[in-house]
Protein backbone atom coordinates (compact mmCIF):
# COMPACT_ATOMS: atom_id res chain seq x y z
CA UNK A 1 0.00 0.00 0.00
CA UNK A 2 1.44 3.22 -1.00
CA UNK A 3 0.22 6.04 1.27
CA UNK A 4 -0.03 9.31 -1.35
CA UNK A 5 1.05 12.70 -0.13
CA UNK A 6 -2.56 14.58 -0.53
CA UNK A 7 -4.01 11.43 2.13
CA UNK A 8 -1.44 12.63 4.42
CA UNK A 9 -1.71 16.27 4.26
CA UNK A 10 -5.53 16.04 4.96
CA UNK A 11 -5.08 13.50 7.80
CA UNK A 12 -2.72 15.75 9.47
CA UNK A 13 -4.68 18.76 9.00
CA UNK A 14 -8.04 17.56 10.09
CA UNK A 15 -9.93 19.77 12.50
CA UNK A 16 -11.45 18.99 15.97
CA UNK A 17 -14.27 16.74 16.41
CA UNK A 18 -16.67 15.88 19.89
CA UNK A 19 -14.50 14.16 22.32
CA UNK A 20 -14.57 10.79 23.40
CA UNK A 21 -13.72 8.57 26.34
CA UNK A 22 -10.60 6.01 26.41
CA UNK A 23 -11.41 2.83 25.62
CA UNK A 24 -8.84 -0.27 26.21
CA UNK A 25 -8.16 -3.13 23.89
CA UNK A 26 -9.78 -6.22 24.74
CA UNK A 27 -7.88 -9.25 26.04
CA UNK A 28 -4.88 -9.83 28.94
CA UNK A 29 -2.79 -7.21 29.15
CA UNK A 30 0.82 -8.26 29.89
CA UNK A 31 2.67 -6.41 32.52
CA UNK A 32 5.20 -5.00 30.79
CA UNK A 33 5.42 -2.63 27.27
CA UNK A 34 8.44 -1.45 25.51
CA UNK A 35 8.24 1.60 23.30
CA UNK A 36 10.80 2.98 20.68
CA UNK A 37 11.33 6.45 21.65
CA UNK A 38 14.66 8.75 21.20
CA UNK A 39 15.51 9.97 24.46
CA UNK A 40 15.63 13.43 25.89
CA UNK A 41 12.66 16.05 26.36
CA UNK A 42 11.03 14.28 23.56
CA UNK A 43 10.92 11.32 25.48
CA UNK A 44 10.05 13.07 28.82
CA UNK A 45 7.32 14.54 27.39
CA UNK A 46 5.87 10.78 26.21
CA UNK A 47 6.10 9.94 29.70
CA UNK A 48 4.43 12.15 31.77
CA UNK A 49 1.46 12.60 29.01
CA UNK A 50 1.04 9.12 27.98
CA UNK A 51 3.03 6.23 29.20
CA UNK A 52 2.51 7.38 33.11
CA UNK A 53 -1.20 8.09 32.53
CA UNK A 54 -1.21 4.73 30.47
CA UNK A 55 0.42 2.58 33.42
CA UNK A 56 -1.66 4.44 35.79
CA UNK A 57 -4.97 3.00 34.34
CA UNK A 58 -3.94 -0.07 32.93
CA UNK A 59 -1.24 -1.20 35.91
CA UNK A 60 1.05 -2.39 32.65
CA UNK A 61 4.84 -0.56 33.07
CA UNK A 62 6.15 0.88 30.19
CA UNK A 63 9.62 0.92 29.67
CA UNK A 64 10.83 3.21 26.63
CA UNK A 65 13.97 2.87 25.17
CA UNK A 66 16.18 5.39 22.84
CA UNK A 67 17.53 4.35 19.20
CA UNK A 68 18.29 5.95 16.59
CA UNK A 69 15.96 5.64 13.25
CA UNK A 70 18.60 3.74 11.78
CA UNK A 71 20.00 1.38 15.03
CA UNK A 72 16.05 0.60 15.44
CA UNK A 73 15.85 -0.49 11.96
CA UNK A 74 18.66 -2.79 11.69
CA UNK A 75 17.25 -3.88 15.00
CA UNK A 76 13.95 -4.71 14.14
CA UNK A 77 15.46 -6.29 11.26
CA UNK A 78 18.21 -8.46 12.89
CA UNK A 79 15.15 -9.51 15.68
CA UNK A 80 13.13 -10.90 13.05
CA UNK A 81 15.21 -12.79 11.54
CA UNK A 82 16.49 -14.41 14.58
CA UNK A 83 13.00 -15.34 15.69
CA UNK A 84 13.46 -13.19 19.05
CA UNK A 85 11.45 -10.12 18.99
CA UNK A 86 12.38 -8.02 22.34
CA UNK A 87 10.75 -4.87 21.45
CA UNK A 88 7.09 -4.57 21.51
CA UNK A 89 6.45 -0.65 19.52
CA UNK A 90 8.82 1.34 16.89
CA UNK A 91 8.27 4.33 15.99
CA UNK A 92 8.91 4.47 12.10
CA UNK A 93 7.96 6.79 9.59
CA UNK A 94 4.24 6.70 8.59
CA UNK A 95 4.90 6.64 4.73
CA UNK A 96 7.12 3.97 5.09
CA UNK A 97 4.71 1.41 6.68
CA UNK A 98 4.05 -0.84 3.43
CA UNK A 99 7.57 -0.96 2.96
CA UNK A 100 8.59 -2.84 6.11
CA UNK A 101 5.50 -4.24 6.51
CA UNK A 102 7.41 -7.73 6.88
CA UNK A 103 8.34 -6.88 10.71
CA UNK A 104 5.25 -5.46 11.49
CA UNK A 105 1.44 -6.72 12.75
CA UNK A 106 -1.09 -6.48 10.59
CA UNK A 107 -3.54 -3.94 12.19
CA UNK A 108 -5.87 -4.44 9.71
CA UNK A 109 -8.70 -1.53 9.60
CA UNK A 110 -7.85 -1.07 13.92
CA UNK A 111 -10.92 -2.54 14.53
CA UNK A 112 -9.32 -3.61 17.86
CA UNK A 113 -8.81 -0.02 18.73
CA UNK A 114 -12.19 1.73 18.53
CA UNK A 115 -10.31 5.00 19.72
CA UNK A 116 -8.24 4.66 16.88
CA UNK A 117 -10.92 5.76 14.56
CA UNK A 118 -13.22 7.43 16.83
CA UNK A 119 -10.35 10.38 18.02
CA UNK A 120 -7.96 9.88 15.20
CA UNK A 121 -7.85 12.34 12.08
CA UNK A 122 -8.50 10.89 8.97
CA UNK A 123 -6.53 8.33 7.83
CA UNK A 124 -4.58 7.55 10.88
CA UNK A 125 -4.89 3.83 10.47
CA UNK A 126 -2.78 2.82 8.63
CA UNK A 127 -2.76 -0.86 8.41
CA UNK A 128 1.18 -1.77 9.97
CA UNK A 129 0.70 1.30 12.05
CA UNK A 130 -1.38 4.30 13.53
CA UNK A 131 -0.17 8.11 12.76
CA UNK A 132 0.56 9.53 16.05
CA UNK A 133 2.89 13.15 15.36
CA UNK A 134 3.34 15.66 12.51
CA UNK A 135 6.26 17.57 12.11
CA UNK A 136 9.27 18.78 9.64
CA UNK A 137 12.77 18.20 9.01
CA UNK A 138 13.93 22.05 8.90
CA UNK A 139 16.67 23.93 8.06
CA UNK A 140 17.03 25.74 11.28
CA UNK A 141 20.01 28.66 12.24
CA UNK A 142 21.00 30.59 15.48
CA UNK A 143 19.06 33.77 15.12
CA UNK A 144 22.15 35.83 16.67
CA UNK A 145 24.54 34.78 13.60
CA UNK A 146 21.65 35.80 10.61
CA UNK A 147 19.64 39.39 12.13
CA UNK A 148 19.07 41.23 8.43
CA UNK A 149 19.31 38.52 6.07
CA UNK A 150 17.88 35.13 7.35
CA UNK A 151 18.22 31.86 5.60
CA UNK A 152 15.16 30.62 3.77
CA UNK A 153 16.39 27.74 1.55
CA UNK A 154 18.36 25.20 0.93
CA UNK A 155 20.33 26.72 -0.97
CA UNK A 156 21.29 29.39 1.66
CA UNK A 157 22.19 26.64 3.86
CA UNK A 158 25.10 25.82 0.94
CA UNK A 159 25.80 29.42 0.70
CA UNK A 160 29.25 30.05 3.00
CA UNK A 161 29.65 33.12 1.71
CA UNK A 162 26.90 34.56 2.26
CA UNK A 163 25.74 32.87 5.64
CA UNK A 164 28.93 31.77 6.40
CA UNK A 165 29.48 29.54 9.84
CA UNK A 166 29.81 26.27 10.59
CA UNK A 167 27.23 23.59 9.49
CA UNK A 168 25.33 20.45 11.26
CA UNK A 169 23.96 17.51 9.15
CA UNK A 170 22.16 13.92 11.11
CA UNK A 171 23.92 10.75 10.77
CA UNK A 172 20.95 8.78 12.32
CA UNK A 173 21.24 5.83 9.60
CA UNK A 174 18.47 7.25 7.63
CA UNK A 175 20.08 9.78 5.48
CA UNK A 176 17.11 10.28 2.90
CA UNK A 177 16.47 14.12 4.48
CA UNK A 178 19.98 14.89 4.05
CA UNK A 179 20.04 14.11 0.34
CA UNK A 180 16.91 15.69 -0.58
CA UNK A 181 18.16 19.15 0.62
CA UNK A 182 21.45 18.62 -1.82
CA UNK A 183 19.43 17.54 -4.05
CA UNK A 184 16.93 20.79 -3.58
CA UNK A 185 19.62 23.37 -2.65
CA UNK A 186 21.30 22.01 -6.47
CA UNK A 187 18.37 23.19 -7.91
CA UNK A 188 16.48 19.53 -8.66
CA UNK A 189 12.56 20.41 -8.79
CA UNK A 190 10.89 18.50 -5.73
CA UNK A 191 8.59 16.69 -8.18
CA UNK A 192 11.73 15.32 -9.77
CA UNK A 193 13.57 14.27 -6.63
CA UNK A 194 13.09 10.40 -7.47
CA UNK A 195 14.22 8.52 -8.88
CA UNK A 196 17.29 10.09 -7.19
CA UNK A 197 20.50 11.17 -8.92
CA UNK A 198 23.21 10.15 -6.72
CA UNK A 199 26.14 11.16 -8.22
CA UNK A 200 24.77 14.53 -8.50
CA UNK A 201 23.71 15.11 -5.32
CA UNK A 202 27.15 13.42 -3.77
CA UNK A 203 28.82 16.55 -6.15
CA UNK A 204 26.29 18.62 -3.75
CA UNK A 205 27.18 17.39 -0.91
CA UNK A 206 30.81 17.43 -1.22
CA UNK A 207 30.91 21.19 -1.42
CA UNK A 208 29.39 21.25 2.37
CA UNK A 209 31.24 18.75 3.67
CA UNK A 210 34.49 20.45 5.14
CA UNK A 211 32.31 23.24 6.71
CA UNK A 212 30.24 20.18 8.84
CA UNK A 213 31.39 20.92 12.41
CA UNK A 214 28.71 18.04 13.76
CA UNK A 215 27.09 14.62 12.74
CA UNK A 216 23.92 14.35 15.15
CA UNK A 217 22.75 10.80 15.79
CA UNK A 218 20.02 11.63 17.73
CA UNK A 219 17.29 14.29 18.63
CA UNK A 220 18.96 15.12 22.02
CA UNK A 221 22.26 15.62 21.05
CA UNK A 222 20.77 17.94 17.80
CA UNK A 223 19.22 20.57 20.86
CA UNK A 224 22.37 20.43 23.01
CA UNK A 225 24.95 20.78 19.95
CA UNK A 226 23.19 24.89 20.38
CA UNK A 227 25.05 24.98 24.02
CA UNK A 228 28.52 26.32 22.37
CA UNK A 229 28.96 28.79 19.53
CA UNK A 230 30.30 26.40 16.54
CA UNK A 231 27.19 26.32 15.02
CA UNK A 232 25.48 28.33 12.95
CA UNK A 233 22.77 25.88 11.23
CA UNK A 234 21.90 22.62 10.42
CA UNK A 235 19.33 20.31 9.75
CA UNK A 236 16.90 19.88 12.25
CA UNK A 237 13.43 17.75 13.58
CA UNK A 238 11.25 20.56 14.00
CA UNK A 239 10.01 19.35 17.29
CA UNK A 240 13.98 18.89 18.33
CA UNK A 241 14.18 22.93 17.38
CA UNK A 242 11.47 23.92 19.16
CA UNK A 243 12.65 21.79 22.37
CA UNK A 244 16.19 23.51 22.20
CA UNK A 245 14.56 27.08 21.35
CA UNK A 246 12.47 26.18 24.78
CA UNK A 247 15.50 25.67 26.31
CA UNK A 248 17.04 28.83 25.93
CA UNK A 249 19.17 28.19 22.37
CA UNK A 250 19.30 30.87 20.17
CA UNK A 251 17.38 29.52 17.20
CA UNK A 252 14.93 29.86 14.14
CA UNK A 253 13.46 28.01 11.68
CA UNK A 254 11.68 28.12 8.46
CA UNK A 255 9.25 25.58 7.27
CA UNK A 256 10.25 26.05 3.72
CA UNK A 257 11.41 23.20 2.16
CA UNK A 258 10.74 21.18 5.14
CA UNK A 259 10.84 17.30 4.75
CA UNK A 260 7.84 15.49 6.08
CA UNK A 261 8.40 13.53 9.56
CA UNK A 262 5.35 11.86 9.98
CA UNK A 263 5.53 8.89 12.54
CA UNK A 264 4.09 5.87 13.60
CA UNK A 265 3.31 3.51 16.06
CA UNK A 266 3.87 0.20 14.56
CA UNK A 267 3.49 -3.45 16.61
CA UNK A 268 6.67 -5.99 16.13
CA UNK A 269 5.17 -8.87 14.70
CA UNK A 270 5.71 -11.37 17.04
CA UNK A 271 5.87 -8.83 19.76
CA UNK A 272 6.12 -9.86 23.94
CA UNK A 273 3.32 -8.00 24.41
CA UNK A 274 0.65 -7.16 21.55
CA UNK A 275 -2.06 -6.96 24.00
CA UNK A 276 -0.63 -4.07 26.02
CA UNK A 277 0.81 -2.61 23.00
CA UNK A 278 -2.53 -2.09 21.47
CA UNK A 279 -4.05 -1.34 24.19
CA UNK A 280 -1.24 1.73 24.54
CA UNK A 281 -1.92 2.77 21.29
CA UNK A 282 -5.37 3.10 21.57
CA UNK A 283 -5.60 4.77 24.55
CA UNK A 284 -3.12 7.18 23.06
CA UNK A 285 -5.43 8.71 20.61
CA UNK A 286 -7.74 9.67 24.00
CA UNK A 287 -7.39 12.67 26.06
CA UNK A 288 -7.10 16.02 23.71
CA UNK A 289 -5.80 18.10 26.73
CA UNK A 290 -2.79 15.37 26.78
CA UNK A 291 -2.21 15.73 23.46
CA UNK A 292 -2.03 19.75 23.34
CA UNK A 293 0.34 19.59 26.20
CA UNK A 294 2.79 17.44 24.22
CA UNK A 295 2.39 19.52 21.12
CA UNK A 296 3.34 22.50 23.47
CA UNK A 297 5.78 20.94 25.28
CA UNK A 298 7.79 19.44 21.51
CA UNK A 299 6.05 21.24 19.22
CA UNK A 300 4.78 18.23 17.25
CA UNK A 301 1.23 18.61 16.78
CA UNK A 302 -0.82 15.08 17.21
CA UNK A 303 -3.35 12.43 15.43
CA UNK A 304 -5.48 13.66 17.78
CA UNK A 305 -8.16 15.59 15.68
CA UNK A 306 -9.90 17.28 18.97
CA UNK A 307 -6.36 18.92 20.67
CA UNK A 308 -5.18 21.43 18.57
CA UNK A 309 -8.82 22.97 19.22
CA UNK A 310 -7.34 23.91 22.38
CA UNK A 311 -3.70 25.40 21.36
CA UNK A 312 -3.71 28.84 20.98
CA UNK A 313 -3.18 30.73 17.59
CA UNK A 314 0.11 32.19 19.04
CA UNK A 315 0.87 28.18 20.26
CA UNK A 316 0.27 27.28 16.82
CA UNK A 317 2.73 29.67 15.00
CA UNK A 318 5.49 27.61 15.84
CA UNK A 319 3.55 24.11 14.59
CA UNK A 320 3.55 22.86 11.51
CA UNK A 321 -0.43 22.24 12.14
CA UNK A 322 -1.49 24.93 9.44
CA UNK A 323 -2.94 23.60 6.15
CA UNK A 324 -0.73 26.15 4.00
CA UNK A 325 2.83 24.34 6.04
CA UNK A 326 1.40 20.90 5.40
CA UNK A 327 0.72 21.84 1.27
CA UNK A 328 4.99 22.69 1.00
CA UNK A 329 5.91 19.93 3.01
CA UNK A 330 8.32 17.23 0.78
CA UNK A 331 7.55 13.78 0.82
CA UNK A 332 9.46 11.01 0.45
CA UNK A 333 9.07 8.50 -2.16
CA UNK A 334 9.61 5.66 0.28
CA UNK A 335 8.65 3.00 -2.73
CA UNK A 336 12.37 3.72 -4.18
CA UNK A 337 13.86 4.31 -1.00
CA UNK A 338 12.65 0.38 0.15
CA UNK A 339 14.53 -0.84 -3.18
CA UNK A 340 17.51 1.51 -2.80
CA UNK A 341 17.79 1.50 0.92
CA UNK A 342 20.69 -0.52 1.17
CA UNK A 343 23.31 0.67 -1.83
CA UNK A 344 22.40 4.17 -0.72
CA UNK A 345 22.65 3.57 2.93
CA UNK A 346 25.84 2.24 2.02
CA UNK A 347 27.40 4.84 0.00
CA UNK A 348 26.31 7.83 2.26
CA UNK A 349 28.03 6.10 5.37
CA UNK A 350 31.22 5.58 3.52
CA UNK A 351 31.30 9.47 2.33
CA UNK A 352 30.50 10.34 5.86
CA UNK A 353 33.44 8.27 7.33
CA UNK A 354 35.93 9.13 4.37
Amino acid sequence: MTVHRRHLIASAAALALPLARPALAQGTLESTLLIRSTGGVFEASLKRNFFDPFSKATGVRVIPFSATYGDMMAKTAAMQAAGRVEWDIIAPQFSELSQISQYLTDLGDCGAMPNVARDGVAGTCGRYGVLYLTGGQCLTWNSDLYTSRKPQSWADFFDVQNFPGRRALPNTGSPWATLILAALADGIPREQLFPMDLDRIFRKLDTIKPHVATWWRTGDQSQKMWDGDDIAMSLMWSGSAFAAKRRGAKLAWTYNQAIADFGAWAILKGAPHPNAARAFIDFYMTNPEAHAAFSRETGYTTSNKASQALLSAEEKEELISSPERLAGIVTVDYDWLAANRAAVLNRFNAWVSA
